[in-house]
């Protein structure tokens, strides 16, 4: 007898590799593979955590939820059309400035979240990589929702600078049910 743990013929995905480029400032980016299987029962998960490694503080700006806001895997860095996926957390339900109904239907308002990473703080969020949501195996790049930079910074006595290191993850198929 063998039992089946989803729909036939559904395809089942697994991250096999995360890379992350240093971008140039004072803000460090780190993202691990929590769950790599993108499965029927569960989906993947990405741990980003963004840290402070100077001696003074950074001021980090984003919209959505803080410090990250809205992600998405995008099939190309060149890639300014529609068509990504959505990178989800439970945090955009929560949050006042998400507008979250669905994985396929959310946006958010453009009031900023600025809060301060101290010396040797970090900040983090897990994100969802659901296997409905996925079309295709490959690498994509992690990119933010409506804006490309993942997130806004500003140290003591400057403007405001775009963080967008190049964030590679690898999606295999494991094959259908």
């Amino acid at each position: 007898m063998v039992g089946l743990a989803g729909c036939l013929g559904e395809t089942e995905y697994t991250v096999t590799d995360v890379r992350v480029d240093e971008a140039s400032g004072p803000v460090g980016l780190a993202v691990d593979v929590a769950e790599p299987d993108a499965v029927v029962e569960h989906p993947a998960s990405l741990e980003f955590t963004v840290s402070n490694p100077l001696d003074s503080p950074v001021r980090v700006r984003n919209t959505g939820i803080w410090p990250l806001g809205l992600l998405e895997l995008v099939p190309s860095l060149d890639a300014e059309e529609a068509g990504g996926t959505i990178l989800w957390t439970s945090r955009y339900e929560e949050s006042q400035y998400v507008d979250a109904e669905s994985r396929r239907s959310y946006g958010t308002e453009s009031t900023p979240l600025v809060r301060t990473l101290d010396p040797g703080e970090t900040a983090g969020e897990t994100y969802e990589v659901h296997g409905d949501d996925l079309y295709e195996t490959g690498t994509r790049y992690v990119r933010g929702k409506f804006e490309p930079p993942l997130l806004e910074y500003a140290t003591e006595g400057e403007g405001w600078e775009s963080f967008l290191p190049e964030v590679r993850v690898t999606v295999e198929e494991k094959g259908p049910l």
